[in-house]
C-alpha cells in the first residue's frame, strides 16, 4: 500500500508541476460557472416573472442539476469532462512508454498492479479537486434557492465522483496502449463518445438490444446524477472501474512476457466473461436495491402507489405493450425504444414488484375512416402499413395482421390504438397512451391501472327510460369524453373507473354496489315504477348525480320535491361580449375545491399560475338552485355566480336576445346563485353523498376548454371521484417544497465576481506560486 500512495503521490506531483494541469483546472472552473450561471438565471428570471412561469420551477434543485429537457447543469458538466479527461489521461502510461522509464518500472521491486493502482489513485485525487470545482457551485446555488435539496447536491456529486473515476480508468489503459500522448488522448475522447453513445447502437437487434443497453455509460450516469441510486448501476461504474484497471496491468504484463497473441487474448477474455456474469447477476430486478436520495421522493411513486403494488403479491404482473403501425408516434415504440420504455414507465414499479413483465406485441389494423386510408389512396392496409413501418426502420413482417392480433386481444375496442393490457392473476385491464403532449401515461393512470386489478373499480349506472344523457354515444349532448373517450387523459375510464347505461324496466331494485347512479337531463316525465325504485335507492343510501335543464324543470321535480331541492324561477345571464347572455361562468366554492387532495392541489397551482381566485366552471343555460336541507342531509353549495356580473331575469327571453347584450330589468333578481351543490348524510351505516347540478350541458365536450378561465375538463373527474371515497382517481401527489429563490436576478452579479473571478484567481496564485518555486529547485 505504501508502494501504491508514493506512486500516486509522484504522479501528483507531476499533475499539479505542470501548467497544464493548472490551466485545465482553471478552464473548467470557468465553464463550469458558466454553465452553472447558464441554467439558474434562467429559472430565477422564471421566478421572478410569476405567474405561468412558476410552472417551471417546481423541484429546483433537481430541474438544475439534471433535467435533460434544458438541458441540468450537471449534464453540461459531464460533456465538458469528455474534452478535459483524454488530455488528463494521455501522459499516464504512454508517457513512461515513450521516454523508456516503464523499463525502469519493470525491473524496480514494484508490482504492476501497485505502478497502475497508484496512477489511477492519483487520478482520483485529481478527481476530487474537480469536485471541490462543482462545489463552489454548488454552495452558490444552496445560497440561491429557498429550500435547497442538500441530499440531492451530495447524490449528483457521488455519482459524479463515480463516472469521474470510471473515466479515469479507461484513460489509464487507453494511455498504455501506445507511446503517443496525443493519440492515447484521441483513442480516449472515441472510447468516452462510444460507451456514452452505445445504448442507441443496435437496439433495433433482440440480441444485442440488452447488452448494449446495459453497457450506456450516460444512461447510468443520469440515474445516478438525478438521485435516483441503485445498486445495479454503483455495480456498473465500479465494474468498468476494475474491468479497464485490470486491462492494464495485462497490457503492461504483457511488455515483459514473450507470449503469443492467443494467450493474451485469452486473459481479456477471462476478464471480460468475469465482468459480464457479475453484471448480469447484479442486474437482476430481484437483486437490484435502490435509495432515492431527493427529499421530495421524486423518483418513487407515491406511498397509496405503492400499497397498490404491494398487493400484487402473488404471482408475476404481466404488460403487454401493444403497439399499430397505424397509429401516431410510432417511433416512440420501436424496437430500438422497448428499454427506454420499460426504464422510464415501469422500473419505478418493478422496483417494489420486481417480477413484472414486459413484452412488446406490434400488429397492424384500422377501420375505413382511418386517415391513412385518406393520403394514401388506392392501397391496402397492409400496403400502408408497411409504409409507416419502412418509415420507421422496421419490416412489416414485425407486425402481426388484423387476424392473428384478434387471436390474442379485440384490439378494435381499444380503437386500435397503442395501449398497454395489465394481466394479474387472470384479471385484465388496460393502460393508455393519449393524444396529448405528454403522450406516455403517468403515474395516474398507472396507478388507477394497478388499482383495478387488486380492488372493484367504481362503476357509475347511467339511467336512460327518460332519455337521459349517458356515457358512450358520441351525440353533443350526452358525456362521451367524460366519461369513456379512451384517448382522452382526464376521461373517467382512464382514471379506473366503470361505466353501465341502465334500464330500470329490467330490474326490481337499484343495486347499492353502483358507486353512484346518474341521471342527467331527463327528456320524458318519470314513470311511477321507476320514480319508486329511484326513491328507494335514495332512501337505502346510495350515491347519486343529478342534471337538469331549467326548460325541463318539471320532469325532475318529483325527485327534487323528495330532497328539498327546486329550480328558481327565470334564467341566470351574465353580460359578456364574448359569449351569448345565457353562457356563465360559476365559481368554485371551498367545498368543492377540496373534493381531494388533487382538487385541492389543482387550485391552489392554477391560483398561483394564473391569479384566479374563483376556478371558473362555464355553463349555458342554467337556473339557480334553491334548497332547504331536510331528512339528515346537510347540504354544502359548489358552484356559485358572481353577484358582481351575473343576475337571474324573470321576465321571458327570447332565444335571439340571448346572442346579444342583455340589459338588466327592474324585475331581475341579484345576488349570488347556487348551480351546483353537495347533499351528504350518514344513513344505514353508508355515507351517502349526492350531487345536483342545475345545468347538464356543462359536463358534454363542447365545453371543455384551454381558456384559463374554464377548468370544465377537470371538475367533473373531482366530482365523480367523490363517489369513490378517495380511491379513485388515484393520489399520486407528492411534497413540493423546493420551489422558490430568495435571490433575483440582479444579485447574481456578486456570485459572479466571486465564482468567475476570485477563485480562479486565487487558483491561478496558487499554481503560479507551485510553479515558480519548482522552476527555482
Amino acid at each position: 500500500m505504501k508502494k501504491i500512495i508514493y506512486i500516486a503521490r509522484t504522479e501528483l506531483y507531476n499533475f499539479y508541476y505542470s501548467p497544464i494541469a493548472w490551466t485545465l483546472l482553471v478552464l473548467f472552473m470557468v465553464l463550469t460557472c458558466a454553465d452553472y450561471f447558464s441554467v439558474i438565471q434562467k429559472f430565477i428570471s422564471f421566478f421572478e416573472q410569476g405567474g405561468p412561469y412558476l410552472e417551471f420551477t417546481d423541484n429546483l434543485t433537481d430541474t438544475i442539476i439534471d433535467d435533460p429537457r434544458h438541458p441540468g447543469y450537471f449534464l453540461k458538466v459531464i460533456s465538458n469532462l469528455y474534452i478535459f479527461f483524454p488530455l488528463l489521461t494521455m501522459g499516464l502510461i504512454s508517457r513512461e512508454i515513450s521516454s523508456g522509464t516503464i523499463k525502469l518500472l519493470h525491473s524496480s521491486p514494484v508490482r504492476i498492479s501497485e505502478i497502475v493502482l497508484g496512477k489511477f489513485l492519483a487520478m482520483v485525487a485529481f478527481t476530487v479537486s474537480l469536485i471541490v470545482v462543482i462545489l463552489f457551485t454548488c454552495g452558490a446555488m444552496s445560497m440561491t434557492l429557498s429550500h435547497p435539496d442538500y441530499g440531492h447536491m451530495i447524490a449528483a456529486l457521488a455519482g459524479l465522483f463515480l463516472v469521474l473515476s470510471a473515466y479515469a480508468a479507461i484513460g489509464l489503459f487507453i494511455s498504455s496502449l501506445t507511446s503517443y500522448p496525443l493519440v492515447a488522448a484521441i483513442i480516449t475522447f472515441a472510447v468516452f463518445a462510444l460507451f456514452s453513445r452505445i445504448g442507441g447502437l443496435w437496439q433495433d437487434i433482440d440480441l444485442l438490444r440488452n447488452i448494449t443497453y446495459y453497457l450506456n455509460l450516460s444512461g447510468k450516469s443520469e440515474q445516478l446524477i438525478n438521485g435516483f441510486i441503485n445498486s445495479r448501476d454503483v455495480v456498473y461504474f465500479l465494474l468498468v472501474i476494475v474491468a479497464f484497471l485490470t486491462f492494464t496491468v495485462i497490457k503492461i504484463k504483457s511488455g515483459t512476457e514473450s507470449i503469443s497473441t492467443g494467450r493474451k487474448a485469452i486473459r481479456y477474455a477471462i476478464v471480460v466473461l468475469i465482468v459480464s456474469v457479475i453484471g448480469y447477476i447484479t442486474s437482476r430486478p430481484s437483486l437490484n436495491t435502490y435509495h432515492d436520495a431527493t427529499r421530495d421522493q421524486l423518483y418513487t411513486i407515491a406511498p397509496p402507489t405503492q400499497n397498490m403494488v404491494s398487493k400484487l403479491n402473488d404471482g408475476p404482473l404481466e404488460i403487454t405493450v401493444f403497439v399499430n403501425a397505424m397509429q401516431w408516434r410510432l417511433s416512440l415504440l420501436v424496437p430500438a425504444q422497448q428499454n427506454n420504455i420499460v426504464g422510464k414507465l415501469f422500473e419505478p414499479y418493478i422496483r417494489f414488484k420486481p417480477d413484472i413483465k414486459v413484452k412488446f406485441v406490434y400488429y397492424y389494423n384500422a377501420d375505413a375512416s382511418n386517415y391513412w386510408f385518406k393520403v394514401n389512396p388506392g392501397k391496402s392496409l397492409k400496403e400502408i402499413a408497411a409504409i409507416q413501418a419502412g418509415a420507421v426502420g422496421m419490416s412489416i413482417d414485425q407486425f402481426l395482421p388484423p387476424e392473428e392480433i384478434h387471436k390474442m386481444f379485440n384490439v378494435d375496442k381499444e380503437e386500435n390504438r397503442n395501449f398497454f393490457l395489465l394481466k394479474y392473476k387472470g384479471k385484465e385491464t388496460v393502460m393508455r397512451t393519449f393524444e396529448d403532449v405528454k403522450f406516455w401515461p403517468s403515474e395516474n393512470e398507472m396507478a388507477a391501472s394497478i388499482n383495478r386489478l387488486v380492488s372493484t373499480p367504481p362503476k357509475i349506472a347511467f339511467l336512460t327510460d327518460e332519455l337521459e344523457r349517458g356515457p358512450l354515444s358520441l351525440q353533443t349532448r350526452d358525456y362521451y369524453a367524460l366519461a369513456n373517450k379512451l384517448s382522452l387523459r382526464s376521461s373517467l375510464v382512464n382514471q379506473g373507473f366503470d361505466f353501465e347505461a341502465i334500464s330500470l324496466k329490467n330490474i326490481q331494485t337499484i343495486p347499492l354496489s353502483y358507486a353512484a347512479i346518474t341521471i342527467a337531463d331527463p327528456r320524458t316525465p318519470f314513470t311511477a315504477g321507476n320514480l319508486q325504485k329511484i326513491n328507494a335507492y335514495i332512501a337505502a343510501g346510495g350515491n347519486l348525480y343529478l342534471g337538469s335543464e331549467p326548460d325541463r324543470k318539471d320532469i325532475i321535480k318529483p325527485i327534487f320535491d323528495s330532497l328539498g331541492l327546486s329550480l328558481k324561477k327565470g334564467l341566470l345571464v351574465q353580460s359578456d361580449p364574448k359569449y351569448a347572455s345565457d353562457f356563465i361562468f360559476s365559481g368554485l366554492t371551498n367545498r368543492a375545491r377540496n373534493f381531494s387532495p388533487q382538487s385541492n392541489r389543482f387550485v391552489e397551482d392554477q391560483i398561483k399560475y394564473y391569479g384566479d381566485t374563483t376556478i371558473k366552471i362555464a355553463m349555458s343555460g342554467v337556473s339557480a338552485l334553491n334548497y332547504e336541507e331536510k331528512n339528515g342531509f346537510k347540504i354544502s353549495p359548489l358552484l356559485t355566480t358572481n353577484p358582481k356580473l351575473c343576475w337571474n331575469r324573470i321576465a321571458p327571453i327570447s332565444s335571439d336576445s340571448l346572442s346579444l347584450k342583455v340589459k338588466e330589468l327592474p324585475s331581475d333578481e341579484h345576488g349570488r346563485f347556487v348551480t351546483s351543490l353537495l347533499m351528504e348524510r350518514k344513513v344505514n351505516g353508508r355515507e351517502q353523498r349526492i350531487i345536483v347540478a342545475s345545468d347538464a350541458d356543462y359536463l358534454t365536450e363542447a365545453m371543455f376548454g384551454e381558456d384559463p378561465e374554464r377548468y370544465n375538463s377537470y371538475y367533473p373527474a373531482w366530482c365523480f371521484g367523490y363517489f369513490s371515497y378517495g380511491k379513485f382517481p388515484a393520489n399520486t401527489l407528492k411534497e413540493q417544497t423546493d420551489n422558490s429563490f430568495k435571490v433575483k436576478v440582479a444579485d447574481l452579479g456578486i456570485q459572479k465576481i466571486f465564482l468567475y473571478y476570485l477563485i480562479p484567481g486565487i487558483i491561478i496564485v496558487i499554481a503560479s506560486i507551485i510553479l515558480i518555486r519548482r522552476k527555482r529547485k
